[in-house]
């Protein structure tokens, strides 16, 4: 018989982790939306981005090998928000490049 802690510590923490995650990758998100409306980063830094990308890619891969969904669900949609984040990062650089000429 499962007891509650068991439950506790083996699905309903790991379970807030993933939320906190996935809320966390999302936090730039807004900031990028409103710098594509206006069609330059101003002052956002991208850096940050390219980073969020390494990492979650890590942890995709170790969720892989060891077969933990939790780790998978909580860093697999930060690793394509930090891909979108970092092509529109991309994309407004160039168009801040092409404007200055």
């Amino acid at each position: 018989m499962t007891s509650a802690a068991d439950v506790i510590l083996k699905y309903v923490f790991p379970a807030l982790g993933v939320i906190t995650g996935n809320v966390m990758f999302s936090a730039p998100l807004r900031a990028v939306q409103s710098a594509n409306r206006n069609g330059t980063l101003g002052s956002l830094n991208p850096t940050p981005w390219a980073m969020m990308t390494g990492n979650t890619l890590g942890w995709v891969a170790y969720s892989y090998i060891t077969q933990n969904l939790f780790v998978f669900f909580g860093n697999s949609p930060g690793f394509l928000m930090s891909i979108w984040l970092n092509l529109s990062a991309a994309k407004l650089q160039y168009q801040d490049h092409c404007a200055r000429e």
